[in-house]
Formats: C-alpha cells, sequence, structure tokens
C-alpha cells in the first residue's frame, strides 16, 4: 500500500493584500442560449450585474493588472472584480459585448483558436470580431488551441496546444498577455510546471473562490456565472466574498484506495461555523482536533471532477470562502 502525504506549504507570492483584502474572478461562457443553460447567463441578468458593479463602484479590472498585482508587489485595489469570459462563442460579441463596449469595461476572452470561423452558422467568433474585441478594452488570452482534456495528453503534447495557440492570437492580433485558463479548469504540477517554463505568469482553472496571496497563481479560482447560479442576489453575495485563509494545509491520499482522501489545515475563524461541500454524489465528513479541521472525503468515482467549497459568514453576514477543484483520473487524485 502506497500512501502519499502532500504538505502544501503557503507560498508568499510579492503581493500585498492589505487586511485580507481578495479579488474576485468572474467566469462566464456563452449567453442568451437555452440549449447550454449549464453555461449561459441572459442580457437581462448580464446588465443587471454590470449596473450592479459601476452603482456600487467595483473596480472592474482587466487580468493584465493581476499580473502586476503578483509579480510587482502591487496591493490590489478595495473591491476588485475581474470578467473572463472562455472560448470565444458569438452570442458574446453579440449580447455581452455591446454592454461592456457601452460602459467601457475592461474584460478578458480566453479563446480556443481552433474554432474561429467566418461561417455564419457557426457558434464562434470570426477573427474580425475578435479584432474588435481588442481595440474595446478586450484582453485576448490562450485558452489552448482545440480545448481538449489536458490530462488526457502527454505533456509535449499540451505544450504544442498552447504554442499554437498563443502563435494564432499573436499573429492575428499582435499582442498577448502572459495568462492561461485551462479547459475544462483541469491541470496538474506537471502542466503547471510546463506553463511557468513557457513564461506564463497565471493559469486559471474553474473552481469558486475569492483569490487571495495564499493562492497557487498557476492553478487560480473563477467564480462561473449562469443563469442558474447568475441571480443577482447570489450575484451581490458572490463579488462581495472574501477568502477564506487556510493554513498548515495536508492532503493525505492512499494510492491503493482511490476512492477517498483526507485534508487537514487550520484557519483564522470559528472552526465549528466552517460548513465545507462536495459536489458529485462524494460524501464529506468533518471533524475538528483543537483547532484543525479535518475533513474525510468518501465515494470518490473515477475520471471525475470535485468541487470543494468551504464558506463561513461573520456577524456582518459576510462571505469567506474557500474552494479547489479535485480531479480524479483512472490512476490518481489530483487536488
Amino acid at each position: 500500500m502506497k500512501i502519499t502525504i502532500f504538505l502544501l506549504t503557503l507560498v508568499f507570492f510579492n503581493i500585498s493584500f492589505a487586511n485580507d483584502k481578495s479579488a474576485i474572478v468572474l467566469m462566464y461562457h456563452r449567453f442568451e442560449d437555452q440549449r447550454f443553460p449549464s453555461t449561459s447567463i441572459s442580457s437581462k441578468n448580464f446588465q443587471n450585474q454590470i449596473k450592479y458593479l459601476k452603482e456600487n463602484k467595483f473596480n472592474i479590472l482587466p487580468i493584465s493588472d493581476l499580473i502586476l498585482f503578483f509579480n510587482e508587489n502591487y496591493d490590489i485595489p478595495e473591491k476588485s472584480v475581474f470578467i473572463t469570459i472562455d472560448d470565444g462563442y458569438k452570442s458574446f460579441y453579440e449580447h455581452a459585448f455591446p454592454i461592456l463596449k457601452k460602459n467601457k469595461i475592461p474584460f478578458s476572452l480566453f479563446l480556443s483558436t481552433k474554432f474561429v470561423s467566418n461561417e455564419k452558422k457557426s457558434d464562434f467568433m470570426s477573427w474580425e470580431m475578435i479584432r474588435e474585441l481588442s481595440n474595446h478594452n478586450g484582453e485576448i488570452l490562450n485558452h489552448t488551441h482545440s480545448h481538449p482534456k489536458l490530462l488526457e495528453l502527454q505533456i509535449d503534447e499540451v505544450k504544442e496546444e498552447f504554442d499554437l495557440a498563443e502563435k494564432k492570437i499573436i499573429s492575428k492580433i499582435g499582442r498577448l498577455q502572459k495568462v492561461v485558463s485551462y479547459p475544462y479548469g483541469e491541470s496538474d504540477s506537471q502542466i503547471q510546471k510546463l506553463i511557468k517554463e513557457m513564461g506564463y505568469d497565471i493559469g486559471f482553472s474553474q473552481h469558486s473562490s475569492p483569490i487571495h496571496i495564499n493562492e497557487n497563481k498557476l492553478t487560480l479560482p473563477r467564480f462561473a456565472i449562469n443563469d442558474e447560479y447568475g441571480g443577482i442576489k447570489r450575484f451581490i453575495q458572490v463579488v462581495n466574498s472574501k477568502a477564506l485563509i487556510v493554513s498548515d494545509l495536508k492532503v493525505l491520499i492512499d494510492d491503493s484506495n482511490l476512492e477517498k482522501f483526507y485534508i487537514s489545515f487550520r484557519t483564522n475563524k470559528t472552526e465549528s461555523a466552517i460548513n465545507c461541500y462536495i459536489n458529485n454524489n462524494a460524501v464529506l465528513k468533518k471533524t475538528l482536533d483543537k483547532k484543525i479541521i479535518n475533513l474525510k472525503i468518501t465515494n470518490l468515482k473515477k475520471n471525475k471532477r470535485y468541487r470543494l467549497n468551504c464558506t463561513y459568514f461573520d456577524e456582518k453576514g459576510t462571505l469567506f470562502w474557500y474552494g479547489k477543484m479535485i480531479k480524479t483520473t483512472q490512476e490518481s487524485i489530483i487536488f
């Protein structure tokens, strides 16, 4: 029996989040596309979200500013929000881009370059449309060429995917910020090492949580926003949430039994008031050992994506949130 213990030491990047400040990254895909309700949002809901951000004086920033916060010792402004869009669907250009353009709001498009099309019936934007985005506060970023499941590829194939997209974006747009978004949010330490070696500063996953200094900047979280989880009440809660900061994080995985694993950590909040959840029918049991929170997670299935969330409400009703994506394969659990 092989036991793997990961001691996830907090790495302090060159960034100051004064007073435990957090940043929120929002993730969108499709707009006004009822064929895909889990990844689509209505123009009305999106308009209401932008209206709330503007009326409540949020700082809506481009992702390139996040690079400065991590790498150049910049302090992140209060109430910072970043808007990201994945894939390159034409519905974004038709329904959401006019709202952002009218309000002069910066945004970041993570583009899978293979699907760019001039066909009228295509679901995807043309390069002409994408250039228009780039000329109106839009950053065009790397989301691989063909949107594969990276964990199913050899590492040289992963590199080729990012290389192809990078070359295509530079040739068509003329510039590229060194930021990636992993298809389906999936990566592992080997892929993250590759991305770093390729000169990329930041990588995004698809688990929910505010960003804080303690994050691994090569697998940052984003809040998925759609009609199911995009109502204004939840949106207000999300953009006002703060990072639940954990320390002494340990993960225990038994490689002979991939149906379960264990997590323990400390936090600066009242341990008994922290609630933890996991999706896809996995089972989570929380216990306390003095100041240590222990989570036992069972009933895992192979080749699944799980999202672990731990939340805490303070006396003012502010939501504190810690999230991680967990990916199971035939041979391992990737935390």
